[in-house]
């Protein structure tokens, strides 16, 4: 598939989970399912809206984008999990004294900032291109386990085929329901910035400054493929 196109489709998928969460606080009795029909009613009407003034006044739908986010996203535990091993407990026990560890903190704040502002940058442009797609929940392919959730939806645009998008949920001790990953078309989304990551950090020599200062939220498919490759015995 078309790098590009792939692109998009992240961008699309994940602003699309995003804003439909918004609701779950207040519509925590509905099963996921029953969510993510509703909400991507209010999806499709923000992106019609967006058209309108977008080009003179983008700000203002990045301030949309980041109240929802902030309601949905973990951004400090999303970012960690991207970092991988460099954010990590075991990493961080093995510094020697204050201010390592303190740089060790500010980096994982610096890294959560940009991140968080990349996101919201890039998942707003993407919430643009929803332009008249058809976007169906699959019933019989959604499951709830305990406080684990799957829900899967098809979206339908001018391809031959839908392309898959598969939610993974899991209830917070407050009872609601909060998006924990998503998989396009069998790419893991949150695998796939994990491993762009290690291939940047690979890249600068272990320079997580240099990492985090070039960081670009737009998934990089080709340091995704390159890890599946290094994988694999």
């Amino acid at each position: 598939m078309n790098t590009k196109v792939r692109v998009s489709r992240y961008a699309q998928a994940l602003l699309l989970a995003c804003t439909w969460m918004t609701s779950v606080a207040l519509a925590s009795a509905q099963t996921p399912d029953q969510l993510v029909t509703q909400t991507t009613e209010r999806v499709l009407t923000l992106a019609k809206e967006a058209q309108a003034y977008y080009a003179k006044d983008p700000e203002r739908l990045n301030k949309q984008v980041d109240e929802v986010m902030q309601d949905v996203v973990d951004f400090d535990g999303f970012a960690r999990g991207v970092m991988g091993t460099y954010a990590s407990e075991q990493r961080y026990k093995a510094l020697k004294t204050d201010a390592e560890r303190a740089a060790f903190k500010a980096r994982i704040a610096r890294f959560t900032e940009t991140f968080r502002h990349g996101l919201i940058e890039t998942y707003a442009k993407g919430l643009l291109k929803f332009n008249g797609q058809r976007i169906e929940t699959v019933a019989g392919r959604s499951s709830v386990n305990g406080v684990n959730a799957t829900v899967v939806q098809n979206i339908h645009g001018d391809a031959d085929k839908p392309y898959v998008i598969q939610y993974t949920l899991r209830k917070d001790r407050s009872g609601s329901w909060k998006l924990r990953n998503v998989i396009i078309e069998g790419v893991n989304l949150g695998q796939t910035y994990r491993n762009q990551f290690a291939s940047s950090a690979e890249q600068y020599r272990g320079d997580i400054d240099q990492v985090i200062a070039n960081w670009r939220v737009e998934p990089d498919v080709k340091a995704d493929a390159k890890a599946a490759a290094d994988a694999k015995p």
